[in-house]
């Protein structure tokens, strides 16, 4: 019986898989609010992706606070274009 790593690479489409998810906004959870007005900019992403990623994010969407829900960020000491690189 052969390895089952040499039979099929289900890896092998990921990143891109990731990116149309991304892209498409299916299944978002999370809203992550950037920067200042006026150059500020909200992203929608998934929350589960950014706390495998992320150890920041992990704690973020993690710590039980009254102020904010779970699922809203607020990152103001970033421009939002670089965020989105990052987030990316």
């Amino acid at each position: 019986m052969g390895n089952a790593r040499n039979i099929a690479d289900l890896s092998s489409d990921l990143s891109s898989d990731y990116t149309k998810l991304y892209e498409n906004g299916n299944y978002t959870d999370t809203s992550i609010y950037v920067g200042k007005d006026p150059n500020s900019k909200i992203f929608l992403a998934h929350a589960s992706i950014l706390c495998a990623r992320s150890s920041y994010f992990k704690h973020e969407l993690t710590e039980i606070t009254d102020e904010i829900p779970r699922s809203v960020v607020m990152v103001e000491d970033m421009e939002p274009d670089v965020f989105e690189i990052l987030l990316r």
